[in-house]
This record gives C-alpha cells, sequence and structure tokens, in this order.
C-alpha cells in the first residue's frame, strides 16, 4: 500500500503544480500558503519525497505553516479509525517533536481545522489507493485484452 499511496499522492501534487515541481521546499510552502489543496497534500509529498529537507525546514524556519501541518498531520493520523501506517504517524510526530508549537491564528485556517481537512485528505488518498491494491489488470491470452480482476487480501 505504501507505493500505492506515494503514486497517488506524486499524481495529485503534480496536477496542482500543472506539472512542473518547484526547485526547493521553501517554493513549495509558498505555494502551499497561496493554495488549501495543495497545502493538505504537501506534509504527505514531503513525508513520501523530501523527508529530511521537510524536518531541516520544519525545524530552521519562522514559518507557522510546516509546523502547524505537521501537528495537525499527527493528530489527524493518530485517529484510529484511518488506521495510518505507524511509519507515517511516528514520522510526524518526531517532526513535530523537534520545532516548538505551532502558533494560533497565523495561517489560513485553526489547528483544528487543519487536522480535520488533513483527517479527510488521508481518508481520501486511501480509498483511492485501496482501489488499486484490490483490483489487478491480467492479460485475457485469447483474446489479447486487459481484463480487471478483484483479488481478495489476506487478513
Amino acid at each position: 500500500m505504501k507505493y500505492e499511496m506515494k503514486h497517488a499522492v506524486y499524481e495529485e501534487m503534480l496536477s496542482y503544480l500543472e506539472q512542473k515541481e518547484p526547485s526547493s521546499v521553501e517554493g513549495f510552502v509558498q505555494r502551499a500558503a497561496e493554495d488549501f489543496e495543495m497545502a493538505l497534500l504537501l506534509p504527505f509529498y514531503m513525508y513520501y519525497y523530501h523527508p529530511h529537507e521537510w524536518q531541516n525546514y520544519s525545524l530552521f524556519t519562522d514559518d507557522p505553516l510546516p509546523k502547524t501541518l505537521n501537528y495537525a498531520a499527527y493528530i489527524a493520523l493518530d485517529a484510529p479509525a484511518l488506521n495510518a501506517d505507524p511509519r507515517l504517524k511516528r514520522f510526524f510526530y518526531g517532526t513535530y517533536c523537534i520545532t516548538s508549537s505551532p502558533p494560533d491564528g497565523r495561517t489560513m485556517l485553526s489547528l483544528e481545522e487543519w487536522t480535520m481537512h488533513l483527517f479527510r485528505k488521508y481518508w481520501q488518498l486511501h480509498q483511492k489507493t485501496s482501489f488499486f491494491s484490490n483490483h489487478v489488470e491480467i492479460l485475457d491470452s485469447k483474446t489479447f485484452r486487459w481484463i480487471l480482476k478483484t483479488t481478495q487480501r489476506q487478513q
């Protein structure tokens, strides 16, 4: 599931960036500060593609957005209903712990609102990836057409 989630995050981020990635973490954060949907993807994108840079940036920046997103992501992912990857939760908890608490009222939303929206974004990404992890296309040897086959995951 990790690779499906990584791919889903990348595809969504590219669609918001109009197929052009900013060259730095600062560039991502500046764009995210202007675009709500991109801000929701930012912590997940940074986790999968730039984890060390994100931790360093979160530690040394005065910008409240990364600190707020890290804390909100940790709270959202800790919800038992999400059954989120423990490594993902641990990453955001660690990143939040190395920085100071985010100041209230300096981002476009409150911490509670960010938490709710990040919860929903993770759920949306999880639903998108769960379809692909349970469905496989196989090539029919008689018709040479791709057929969708549902697989049952063993629990």
